[in-house]
């Protein structure tokens, strides 16, 4: 079997604005470098949208064990993007395999730096979440 990957991404990819996830005050959450979930300007991947899809499908590596086994399906992916645009606290919202979801997980870790979320003018950290496909074709 001639085995394809599909990685598609789903724009917008979910980034969300303005409410902090732990803190009852933007400004005091801004203060102790609390993550977002809603902010004033989303967080970016360098290019935009279309280039993160490009990253990814050049980066993703699928699973040899994966193929062989017929998995196939859908990553969702969430991470923070930090104020210096570095992307950390990755996890697997909803996952395939273990293969698929390490493989998803590194991807996201070594992605270049992104632009950081905004709130009133300042950067803070904040909430992404990407599904990203793998797919199996003849």
């Amino acid at each position: 079997m001639k085995a394809i990957l599909s990685v598609l991404l789903f724009i917008p990819v979910m980034l969300f604005s303005q409410v902090p996830i732990t803190v009852a005050s933007q400004e005091g959450a801004q203060n102790k470098g609390e993550i977002f979930e809603e902010v004033d300007v989303e967080a970016n991947f360098p290019g935009g949208a279309a280039e993160m899809m490009q990253y990814i499908a050049h980066n993703v590596k699928y699973p040899e064990i994966s193929m062989e086994n017929g998995e196939q399906g859908k990553v969702f992916v969430e991470f923070v993007v930090n104020k210096d645009g570095s992307v950390s606290n990755i996890k697997i919202l909803r996952g395939v395999s273990k293969d698929i979801d390490v493989e998803a997980m590194g991807v996201v870790k070594n992605m270049p730096k992104w632009t950081p979320a905004e709130i009133e003018g300042k950067k803070v950290r904040s909430i992404a979440r990407i599904p990203i496909n793998f797919i199996l074709t003849d």
